[in-house]
């Protein structure tokens, strides 16, 4: 509630119903943005799930059951990918990945339902190629978003992410209309990129 928001209480947005209302609507902007035609798929971020889940009511509601999701996550904080693999909630020792944001130990068991429910293809990329997304993006759109977010960017700026899944026959084979949920930047600086670009020799 917000009286717990103002006490300073912990909010969990992957449980949260209200949040996850709130993202559902993305799927009501992209059909009305759209024209109501269907993308190929739709590509996001997954920390502890509450994006993904939102997203999928919502695709749902629009009638666009059988649109995929392409769930990106970096090394070290793949808690979804690593329960897709193993078919049921799986933590993660420690977070080991720059991106902070995606760094939940276990992600929400709806999520994990919701991969029988709904065509959604788990995706981890490295720290360095989330890192390499941002750099394009802000080159491109001249808008800073932090590794969470360049994970989803990475799914576009690296064409073998998509491809695999093309080639496992996950995503149709001519994507003509993807759309990438671009959140998250309130973690990060131009000094701090530059940081990650000198790293990983960017």
């Amino acid at each position: 509630t917000w009286q717990d928001v103002e006490r300073g209480e912990r909010l969990f947005l992957r449980s949260c119903v209200t949040a996850r209302q709130g993202y559902s609507s993305i799927a009501s902007e992209m059909y009305y943005q759209l024209d109501g035609n269907k993308p190929d798929a739709v590509i996001l971020s997954v920390g502890g799930g509450g994006l993904l889940n939102g997203v999928v009511q919502g695709l749902q509601h629009v009638g666009w059951v059988d649109v995929p999701i392409v769930a990106m996550e970096t090394e070290g904080a793949d808690s979804f990918a690593a329960s897709c693999r193993r078919g049921e909630l799986t933590s993660l020792s420690e977070i080991t990945s720059i991106a902070r944001c995606l760094g939940v130990k276990t992600v929400s068991q709806r999520s994990l339902d919701l991969t029988k429910e709904h065509p959604i293809h788990s995706c981890v990329v490295s720290d360095k190629t989330a890192v390499d997304a941002c750099v394009k993006f802000l080159d491109d759109h001249h808008h800073l978003v932090q590794p969470a977010c360049g994970a989803s960017l990475a799914a576009v700026y690296h064409p073998d992410v998509l491809h695999n899944l093309q080639q496992q026959g996950k995503l149709p084979a001519h994507l003509d209309r993807v759309v990438v949920i671009v959140c998250g930047g309130s973690v990060v600086t131009v000094e701090l990129l530059n940081k990650w670009k000198k790293e990983f020799g960017l």
